[in-house]
């Protein structure tokens, strides 16, 4: 028998042997192509879903994370949290960001923290609601109300 080609060996013999075409390529090519629009449609969903969603301000995030954090004890990191809050609200022009803040350092005992955050939240003004304006003013007078006795301090560990 004259020497054949080693694919056509195998072939005479009854192996199994791919045909050389080049439809795998165009074949993964679909697949790859039916792939792409499969994930831009769950991508495109997600986005439509998200959209629609209320979603927290970067302020009102913060705000969590110090709360957290003063929950755990960890009052250094909840005075960065809350003090990113409380820019971010200013940046956002959120009274009751810049409330919220202030209320978070009023619970760690940061009164100079809490005066600057007043008069950040005085300087944007009246909010829409009465709600905000009346929170402003507790906070004043708690404040006012603290003058009379010394805040506790604690020395660090």
């Amino acid at each position: 028998m004259a020497r054949l080609p080693a694919g056509r060996r195998e072939q005479d013999e009854g192996a199994d042997v791919a045909p050389r075409s080049g439809t795998g390529g165009v074949v993964a090519v679909l697949l790859f192509v039916v792939a792409v629009a499969a994930l831009a449609e769950v991508v495109a969903g997600q986005a439509v879903a998200t959209r629609d969603a209320p979603r927290p301000s970067s302020w009102q995030l913060m705000l969590r994370i110090g709360e957290d954090a003063r929950a755990r004890g960890d009052a250094p990191a909840a005075r960065r949290a809350y003090l990113t809050a409380l820019f971010r609200a200013r940046g956002e022009r959120s009274l009751r960001g810049v409330l919220s803040a202030a209320e978070g350092f009023k619970a760690l005992g940061d009164r100079e923290v809490v005066e600057h955050a007043l008069r950040m939240a005085a300087a944007l003004g009246p909010d829409a609601d009465d709600v905000a304006g009346r929170r402003l003013q507790a906070l004043r007078d708690l404040l006012d109300a603290t003058d009379a006795r010394p805040m506790a301090v604690h020395a660090p560990r």
